[in-house]
């Protein structure tokens, strides 16, 4: 099986929850550089990206899929639930008590 990269993720959260996008829909994926996030103290931040990988044969499959997770990304808070970081401006699951993108405490809600 021949893997592919599909995604850069910002660090190892960011990659888990692709991940689990991309499994919801059986396509098998697998993450490189996630052991890095250990040095993170030393190391510059682009070492804690995450490189997320899929078969080639689904990698237009997961490229769909990758794109709504953009899409929804971008969009504004609209459903009066989700939450924007005051960190980094992410959009957040009302559920998410920490930012997935920078790991921030949630603060307010939006």
């Amino acid at each position: 099986m021949t893997y592919k990269n599909i995604y850069t993720a910002a660090n190892a959260t960011e990659a888990h929850l692709i991940k689990g996008l991309l499994e919801q829909e059986s396509i098998e994926t697998s993450l490189s550089g996630e052991d890095l996030s250990i040095g993170i103290g030393g190391l510059p931040t682009h070492v804690i990206q995450v490189e997320i990988l899929v078969n080639e044969e689904k990698f237009s499959a997961a490229m769909e899929i990758i794109s709504k997770y953009e899409q929804t990304l971008r969009e504004p808070i609209q459903d009066g639930k989700s939450w924007k970081c005051e960190e980094c401006n992410s959009v957040n699951p009302e559920s998410f008590e920490i930012c997935w993108s920078c790991q921030a405490n949630r603060l307010t809600v939006a």
